[in-house]
């Protein structure tokens, strides 16, 4: 074998599964979707939506990886492509092969199980059950109304609205039995005009327009199938990230407006310890700051930082 095939395959192996190793031509192949799916990473920086729809795409790659290398095992080829260099290709990475299917297995198995405990977590846990300890009343009419019709304007249906006893600013949607509920904290309504909480309100029900729940599932359950690929333990925190400013960018089209929620992300950056005490609700929580954290951690992080929400928000054009 060439150096070149046999550093190719070699790198295959740590990056995107076995299905190239035995393959040189897939090997091209998958490396030239994935330096695609990076580039346009790199180039839509200023694109929220680009972003994840890159990140997203990068993580469907190194998922059907994981998925051929199970097929692979049991003869079954996901892609017909005519293959080069097989005996050679397969003397070379047969241990690696080997160990990547059992990786791979393991990895499918607990994906497995991850993705049905979301589901029964869903659709058989109610919000008391999600959030065990936090008193939960009945929002005002007010509040209702302003859900409604932000709702309306995002051609989504209202999802319910419970009101948090804490005086701590917080607000998170999350899915139960009961389909959406919006949870937004005493403490929250206390500290911000009714512009800024309908902006806070704007960003929560922006992961419902943005069918962000189906991303972050899909992300979580193949990360746990990549358990053993560095790269989606990198690729799922980055698309969580990139949805929020997603979501930001959602709010200000709903609302008409940035400043509201430039306004309420700068009253509330200090504020951060109901998110921190339960952190159940920081998947989609308006308010989660990792501001401060170590800069090497922070591309573990699944939240962008307060003053980089802010930032962005400044770059967008103000919209009439």
């Amino acid at each position: 074998m060439t150096p070149l095939p046999s550093a190719l395959m070699f790198a295959a192996f740590f990056l995107i599964g076995p299905f190239g190793t035995h393959n040189v031509l897939l090997t091209v192949i998958f490396f030239g979707l994935m330096a695609n799916a990076l580039a346009l990473i790199l180039v839509s920086r200023r694109s929220s939506y680009w972003r994840s729809m890159a990140l997203l795409f990068l993580l469907t790659i190194l998922f059907y990886e994981n998925l051929q290398s199970v097929a692979s095992w049991l003869r079954i080829e996901l892609t017909e492509v005519p293959i080069l260099g097989v005996r050679e290709a397969l003397n070379f990475v047969s241990f690696f092969f080997t160990l990547n299917v059992g990786l791979a297995v393991i990895g499918a198995t607990a994906a497995v199980i991850v993705a049905v405990s979301l589901e029964v977590r869903k659709t058989r846990f109610s919000l008391a059950r999600l959030f065990p300890g936090v008193v939960f009343s009945t929002a005002p009419t007010e509040m209702i109304s302003s859900v409604a019709e932000i709702s309306r304007a995002g051609g989504i249906a209202p999802p319910s609205v419970s009101l948090i006893d804490s005086g701590h600013p917080a607000a998170f949607i999350t899915r139960t039995r009961q389909g959406y509920v919006l949870a937004i904290s005493v403490g929250l309504v206390e500290s911000l005009s009714k512009d800024e909480l309908d902006a806070c309100i704007a960003h929560e029900l922006s992961h419902v327009k943005n069918n962000d729940f189906a991303v972050r599932s899909f992300a979580t359950t193949a990360r746990v199938a990549l358990f053993a690929h560095p790269l989606g333990h990198l690729i799922e925190p980055a698309l969580y990230r990139a949805r929020e400013f997603l979501a930001d960018r959602t709010a200000v089209q709903l609302t008409g407006g940035r400043d509201s929620l430039i306004s309420a992300l700068t009253k509330i950056r200090e504020s951060q310890s109901y998110v921190t005490a339960h952190p159940q609700s920081i998947a989609t929580a308006c308010l989660f700051d990792s501001t401060g954290r170590d800069r090497f951690l922070s591309v573990f992080d699944k939240h962008p930082g307060l003053d980089a929400r802010i930032n962005a928000l400044r770059e967008l054009s103000q919209i009439d």
